[in-house]
């Protein structure tokens, strides 16, 4: 699927701890609409994209936000909006955000970094922005708008996996998506990784117990459409569990385009390749790697080679794995 990444500028109402944008991006300002409706025609006639993620910073505080997914929309493009869903508490906003656009095309992607106000909070740097988000994306699915809850796994949040699924169903219900990620430590100082750092082992006795909810949940409800893990090795969690997993991270971007330079001015590259790969020396030998996740490089540099294992599956396991 042809896809393109664009950033509208770093303006953020949040100040999050492990954010990957810097103190010099965060100050560049918004791109102009023109450059942002020429870097999406150049997408659409150079790439054939029809898929664009919006992001920023947070992409909602851009003054043509609504004119800029109305044209995307217009050319038959679909549109995933990272946004922290803070401004979304206040339903005026989430009209004019979102007036007149068709829902089917839109997916709106909201980290909640806990299911505990007060540890949220803290991540986001923002009191009341648990609150905020939380109803924020209620507003949201009220427009039919397809929301999708994202989990950025850390020290602060790993043993609390199955509360968080508990939590994420009890909110919104069924028809929510998920996704549950590795964390990218890109922008971090070495003592805030050190304080979220968490290695994959211990992850994956957590992710297991929070998936086992996932299904149960499924199989009694028909709960979350769409569950992904992605940015974790496979050998983090027993094979049983690999059909979460998906390569997202590891897929090739048709064109990213963000502002750049201190007037904002938008420029875009072609055929990036997303940093997040199989990089331990075990994964060489490793008859799924091909398969795998693997871990953004961020993290291989700082956890070393002791956070994964090859896997030696039988052959046919290993080719039934590749067709599921």
């Amino acid at each position: 699927m042809p896809s393109m990444y664009l950033a509208l500028g770093y303006r953020c109402n949040h100040h999050c701890y492990f954010c990957p944008c810097g103190k010099n991006a965060v100050m560049t300002p918004c791109a102009l609409t023109e450059q942002l409706i020429q870097a999406i025609d150049n997408g659409i006639c150079n790439h054939n994209i029809d898929y664009i993620t919006l992001s920023g910073g947070e992409p909602t505080l851009h003054p043509s936000f609504h004119e800029i997914v109305s044209y995307c929309v217009s050319k038959g493009v679909r549109i995933g909006i990272l946004s922290n869903g803070d401004i979304f508490f206040q339903k005026e906003n989430v009209q004019r955000l979102f007036a007149d656009i068709d829902p089917r095309y839109l997916n709106v992607i909201t980290a909640i970094h806990s299911d505990c106000q007060d540890l949220h909070d803290r991540v986001t740097g923002v009191t009341g922005s648990f609150k905020h988000t939380v109803w924020g994306l209620k507003n949201v699915m009220e427009m039919k708008i397809p929301v999708t809850v994202k989990q950025v796994i850390s020290r602060w949040n790993y043993n609390r996996l199955p509360d968080f699924i508990d939590f994420v169903y009890r909110e919104y219900g069924n028809f929510v998506s998920l996704t549950l990620c590795g964390m990218d430590f890109c922008g971090m100082h070495p003592e805030q990784i050190h304080d979220v750092a968490i290695g994959y082992t211990k992850i994956g006795v957590y992710l297991e117990k929070a998936l086992d909810l996932v299904m149960s949940l499924r199989s009694q409800f028909g709960a979350f459409p769409q569950v992904t893990v992605t940015d974790l090795p496979l050998c983090c969690v027993d094979p049983f569990y690999w059909g979460f997993f998906t390569k997202v991270s590891r897929g090739e971007l048709s064109q990213y385009s963000a502002p750049m330079n201190e007037r904002g001015q938008i420029e875009s590259s072609s055929q990036i390749i997303n940093d997040c790969d199989v990089y331990f020396s075990a994964c060489s030998n490793c008859c799924v790697a091909s398969y795998c996740p693997g871990v953004w490089r961020t993290a291989y540099e700082y956890f070393g080679e002791e956070e994964a294992c090859c896997i030696y599956p039988a052959e046919e396991n290993a080719t039934s794995f590749a067709k599921d």
